[in-house]
């Protein structure tokens, strides 16, 4: 006699999140003067995962101690220990357990920590991890990056790469890549993660901002460089005005969340959390809720 038992839904919560780095020592945007805010978010949007960006050790040391609820997996990009920013991914220990973990670069070499690939300006990688939901017993994988800010032959590169990889990983359940991509919507790049390769069916990848059944209301762009009276302006364009010059792209988004298929999205945000007009960091966090799609296990009686 066979029955068929429901495995329950996987509901998840990511969110990915340009922290800001802590290189500028001085000034009103600080790390130091920062470092509850970005926590706080954290804590009060309660993700279930966090891929962070741009995260040196110490500023990863501080969010160990302000955030005790989460661990955290990750490597410095310019050694694969604890030298340069970290891509590293916060989760909730008491929800999920991690079950295996690497680094690749974006570069000809990925397994080489520190090297630079094709015409990028900085190091660049990916932290990733294989988890399983401790409620459903459910595994999935979650991928998390930051790419590079001048080479537009790297930032395509990175794209076929992390792809790539992806599908060498297997049939899963799940799989989530966030990251700060440093392209926008209508760039060339952004095609190839959200695109369908030639044999496919279907594209491999879907942006969830695109894919959520609701979408929550919020700004357009996630990069506002703690210009809080251009992003004000951008937010309430009738009250507040515009300056007549500024070196911020206010028109799309380049933070994203992108999910693989057999996953819905089900809400989507740009979260603009600030207090008393101080921005805990130069981007704006994204959140996306996922539901895996209905499993089945069959077992013989």
């Amino acid at each position: 006699m066979s029955n068929n038992h429901v495995i329950p839904d996987l509901e998840l919560r990511f969110m990915t999140y340009n922290i800001k780095n802590d290189y500028d020592r001085e000034g009103d945007n600080m790390w130091n003067s920062r470092r509850e805010l970005v926590a706080g978010v954290v804590r009060f949007h309660r993700p279930d995962l966090v891929g962070m960006q741009e995260v040196l050790h110490n500023q990863l040391m501080d969010l160990e101690e302000l955030l005790p609820e989460y661990g955290w997996i990750g490597a410095g990009r310019e050694d694969g220990k604890q030298d340069g920013e970290y891509a590293c991914i916060f989760y909730l220990k008491r929800r999920l357990e991690p079950l295996q973990q690497g680094h690749f670069w974006l570069s000809e070499e990925p397994e080489t920590p520190g090297r630079l690939g094709w015409d990028a300006g900085c190091t660049r990688m990916v932290t990733w991890c294989r988890f399983r939901d401790i409620y459903t017993g459910e595994e999935f994988v979650h991928l998390n990056t930051h790419f590079d800010h001048i080479g537009q032959e790297a930032v395509k590169e990175s794209a076929h790469l992390i792809k790539q990889r992806i599908k060498e990983m297997g049939p899963l359940p799940a799989a989530v890549l966030t990251g700060d991509f440093n392209v926008t919507h209508n760039s060339e790049t952004y095609r190839i993660l959200s695109g369908r390769e030639e044999g496919e069916a279907e594209p491999l990848l879907r942006d969830a901002s695109a894919a959520a059944e609701y979408r929550h209301f919020g700004p357009a762009f996630t990069f506002q460089g703690f210009d809080s009276r251009e992003t004000a302006a951008r937010l309430f364009p009738d009250y507040v005005a515009s300056a007549p010059e500024h070196d911020i792209l206010f028109d799309s988004d380049i933070d994203f969340i992108f999910v693989s298929r057999g996953v819905r999205v089900s809400r989507f945000g740009i979260i603009t959390d600030h207090r008393e007009g101080k921005m805990p960091s130069d981007h704006f966090p994204v959140v996306a809720d996922v539901i895996v799609n209905k499993q089945y296990a069959e077992e013989d009686e």
